[in-house]
C-alpha cells in the first residue's frame, strides 16, 4: 500500500512537471508571434526574432545580401499598414511589381531591408504608379499583370543597388524568399529572414492543367516541386543572377499545387523603359 502511494505521488509530480513545460513552451510561442518592431515612418509593424543572433552566426545574412533589391509593398487603406506583395528595385528609383499589388484608394510604401548587419528596414513613399493599360483586376486570366512605381529616395542618404532587366530570355532562375509568418486571421507579416530556391521553367501545359491558363510569351510557368514549403501566399520575384526575370501573377492555390505563374519581365522591357522615360537598361 505504501509503495503504491509513493508510485502515485511520483506519477503526479511527473504529470505536473510535464504540464509546466507545455505551458512554458506555449507562452514562448505566443511571445514570439506577438513581438513587433515599430517603424514610425511607415506606421507599420514587423515581426522580429526574439533571440538575438551574432552577426558571424547569422547564416541567412549572405542570402539577404544576395537580393539587396528585393522590396516589399505595404498598403494602408484605413489606419493600419499591411503587407501586400513583393517587388524588385530597378533603375534606382523604380520598382517592378505585379499590377494586382496596387489597390485603388489605398496608400502604398516600399519597404527595403537596407541594413543587413542589424536587420533594419526602411520604408519609402510611392510617388505614383504606372499600371499596364490592358490589365484588368477582375479578369480570370493573369495577362498584363505588371506595374512600375516610382518611390521617393531623394531625401534619404541611401545607395540602392537595383536589379537589371533586358529582352533576353533565360533558362535558369532562382526565387528570392523574404519569409513571412501568418496569424490566425490570415494576416501576413514579414520577418528579417531570407531564403532562396532554385526554380525552373516548365511546360505551359503544367500551369494549364492547374489553372486553365493558355500561355503566351508574356507568362512563365515555374515548377516548385523540388521545394517542400507551402506557397499559398505572395512570394518572389525570380532572378537570373542580378537580372529580374519575373514577378508573381498567380500563386499556388493550395499546398498540393506546385506550379506558379509569373509575368515575364523581359517581354515588357520596352514598356518599362517607356514608362520610366529611360533610354537604356540598368
Amino acid at each position: 500500500m505504501k509503495a503504491s502511494c509513493i508510485l502515485l505521488t511520483i506519477i503526479i509530480l511527473i504529470a505536473i512537471m510535464a504540464v509546466c513545460v507545455m505551458v512554458k513552451f506555449a507562452t514562448d510561442i505566443t511571445v514570439e508571434e506577438r513581438k513587433r518592431d515599430y517603424f514610425p515612418e511607415a506606421n507599420a509593424y514587423q515581426v522580429v526574432k526574439s533571440i538575438s543572433i551574432a552577426l558571424n552566426e547569422n547564416r541567412n545574412l549572405p542570402i539577404a545580401e544576395r537580393f539587396p533589391y528585393v522590396a516589399a509593398i505595404l498598403r494602408n487603406s484605413s489606419k493600419s499598414w499591411a503587407f501586400s506583395c513583393f517587388a524588385s528595385v530597378v533603375l534606382v528609383k523604380w520598382i517592378v511589381t505585379s499590377a494586382h499589388c496596387r489597390r485603388k484608394g489605398a496608400t502604398h510604401r516600399v519597404l527595403l531591408l537596407n541594413d543587413f548587419a542589424h536587420n533594419l528596414t526602411r520604408s519609402f513613399p510611392i510617388l505614383f504608379w504606372r499600371i499596364h493599360e490592358k490589365f484588368h483586376i477582375n479578369s480570370t486570366a493573369p495577362f498584363y499583370d505588371i506595374a512600375v512605381a516610382k518611390f521617393n529616395v531623394d531625401n534619404y542618404p541611401l545607395t540602392i543597388k537595383p536589379s537589371t532587366f533586358d529582352e533576353r530570355s533565360v533558362s535558369s532562375c532562382e526565387a528570392a524568399i523574404w519569409k513571412t509568418v501568418s496569424t490566425m486571421d490570415r494576416v501576413f507579416y514579414l520577418i528579417n529572414d531570407f531564403d532562396k530556391i532554385q526554380v525552373k521553367k516548365t511546360s505551359p501545359s503544367r500551369c494549364y492543367e492547374s489553372y486553365g491558363i493558355n500561355f503566351d510569351d508574356s507568362l512563365i510557368c515555374i515548377d516548385l516541386t523540388n521545394y517542400d514549403d507551402c506557397f499559398i501566399h505572395e512570394f518572389g520575384p525570380i532572378f537570373n543572377e542580378d537580372k529580374l526575370v519575373g514577378v508573381l501573377a498567380v500563386k499556388p492555390r493550395d499546398c498540393d499545387v506546385k506550379y506558379a505563374v509569373f509575368t515575364n519581365v523581359s517581354h515588357y522591357t520596352t514598356w518599362i523603359l517607356k514608362l520610366t522615360h529611360t533610354m537604356s537598361y540598368g
